[in-house]
């Protein structure tokens, strides 16, 4: 029956040999005391400065939705409105409420005694952009 060394013994079964030598870190019982560095305020400031940047993003990416819903909407309202010309991309165009259906007309608001919705541009990508 082989011999078991004690625990502080560094001793590979295997090899038949010590190898305290080789570890990192000390094996006997008088070495140094492995001290784990104190990581929580690095996790903390971590946590904090990554959160804020998700808040930033977080804003940003709503900003973006609401300009996106609002130009959507208003590009879906005025395309639903009746008109018999074809519009002019950069032109400014107003809207109207009228009895049945609104409408898009060259006339200004200031020229005429009808319900204004809102002016609204063609851009080049075809969305109308209100003024």
């Amino acid at each position: 029956m082989k011999e078991k060394k004690p625990d502080a013994v560094v001793w590979d079964e295997e090899e038949q040999r010590y190898f305290a030598k080789l570890l990192p870190y000390a094996s006997s019982l008088s070495g140094p005391i492995i001290d784990v560095p104190h990581v929580d305020a690095f996790k903390k400031k971590g946590v904090d400065t990554v959160s804020k940047q998700f808040q930033a993003e977080l804003k940003d990416l709503q900003d973006r939705i609401k300009s996106f819903v609002t130009t959507a909407s208003e590009t879906q309202k005025v395309y639903q409105a009746h008109f018999k010309f074809e519009p002019i991309v950069g032109e400014v165009y107003h809207l109207y409420k009228g009895k049945e259906h609104d409408f898009l007309s060259l006339i200004e608001p200031k020229e005429w005694d009808k319900e204004h919705l809102g002016s609204f541009r063609l851009n080049s990508e075809y969305k109308w952009v209100r003024q």
